[in-house]
């Protein structure tokens, strides 16, 4: 019982930092992998915790009127595709080089996204739809086969080449998740990866912390989601490095 609570309130967690930034799946993972779950097992079963989280999210956005679907349709197919090649690829990668690549680039993105716009048209013209396609393409393929750390960069993607405000950002974010996380729950599930019992309890603390989540960044906008970002990306980077377990926690 008392582990079923730690992976609510865990779960709760992740759904609020996920929905503002991203890397919620870090605090997910570990107490899954503690718990004994083979990582393979604890990734594929984060995913239904996932499904819920964003669903909630969407509807919350929507229903706010902060998400225009209908201007993203391209890159939503784009990445749905490239999150099921992802999903069926899926299996152990080297995560220990991959890991310090994702954490360089994160501090990249975030200095970035700090930058005026004015600013940030210098690194971020105008592209052509072919190239937005190909780069969602490729964001939604990280997400199918890993997810932690996608809400970065999907984020960053929405804020530097779309131009997306982070309130708008974020809603386009957990749309896309959601869509193409319907199709990684269904190949996780009928390769038996997915273990119901915790992905559920995940899923329902997910839940809260999505809508909370979203009810925040509605409510106190853009400069508080960037507060929860460049913390989220502090944590993200000191996991990623190792620094954690270096200081022994």
């Amino acid at each position: 019982m008392l582990f079923f609570l730690l992976l609510f309130f865990v779960g709760t967690a992740a759904g609020f930092i996920n929905t503002l930034a991203g890397g919620g799946s870090i605090l997910v993972l570990p107490v899954l992998i503690l718990a004994g779950i083979p990582s393979p097992v604890a990734n594929a079963t984060n995913r239904v915790a996932i499904l819920f989280q964003n669903a909630t999210g969407t509807y919350i956005f929507h229903k706010h009127n902060q998400l225009q679907v209908k201007s993203i349709i391209h890159i939503a197919i784009s990445a749905v595709i490239g999150a099921i090649i992802g999903s069926i690829l899926a299996a152990k990668v080297d995560s220990v080089l991959f890991d310090k690549i994702l954490g360089v680039i994160l501090i990249v993105i975030v200095i970035l996204m700090f930058r005026s716009h004015k600013q940030r048209n210098r690194f971020t013209k105008v592209l052509p739809k072919w190239l937005e396609i190909l780069i969602f393409f490729a964001i939604g393929f990280y997400g199918g086969f890993i997810q932690v750390g996608v809400g970065f960069l999907f984020l960053a993607s929405l804020n530097l080449i779309e131009e997306y405000n982070l309130i708008q950002a974020n809603a386009v974010k957990v749309f896309i998740i959601m869509c193409y996380t319907i199709f990684a729950v269904i190949i996780f599930t009928i390769s038996g990866k997915v273990l119901w019992k915790y992905g559920l309890i995940i899923a329902a603390g997910n839940a809260i912390g999505a809508y909370l989540g979203v009810k925040a960044a509605i409510k106190k906008g853009e400069r508080f989601i960037r507060i929860v970002l460049m913390v989220a990306v502090f944590i993200a980077c000191m996991k990623l490095f190792e620094i954690f377990k270096i200081i022994g926690i």
